[in-house]
């Protein structure tokens, strides 16, 4: 089972369809969820996520701006999608039997 943080992360890189690295993850996060998450829990999770195959990681071009680095880019994988999508089944099932929410329930 993903926790939450994991299943954000794994659908944002597959929003970016291949192209994600860490920042890009990173601001992403912060962006669609308005939290602040610390970067380097970010990289701990992509590199726990790619540990259990969800995700896999490739090497961009060296950038001059960068040093000569090279970035670090994640796409997600078969089983990366079928435990998202196993993930979005369970949460289902228990939204299920709340016909109405509100925050002052």
């Amino acid at each position: 089972m993903l926790t939450k943080l994991e299943d954000q992360i794994l659908l944002t890189v597959w929003r970016f369809k291949g192209e994600a690295y860490g920042i890009s993850v990173y601001q992403e996060l912060e962006k669609v969820t308005g939290s602040k998450v610390a970067v380097g829990v970010v990289y701990f999770a992509l590199d726990r996520l790619e540990k259990r195959g969800y995700l896999e990681s490739y090497k961009g071009k060296p950038a001059a701006v960068r040093g000569g680095m090279r970035k670090k880019f994640y796409k997600i994988t078969q089983e990366g999608i079928t435990e998202l999508v196993r993930s979005k089944n369970a949460n289902d099932n228990f939204w299920k039997d709340f016909t109405e929410l509100s925050p002052s329930s």
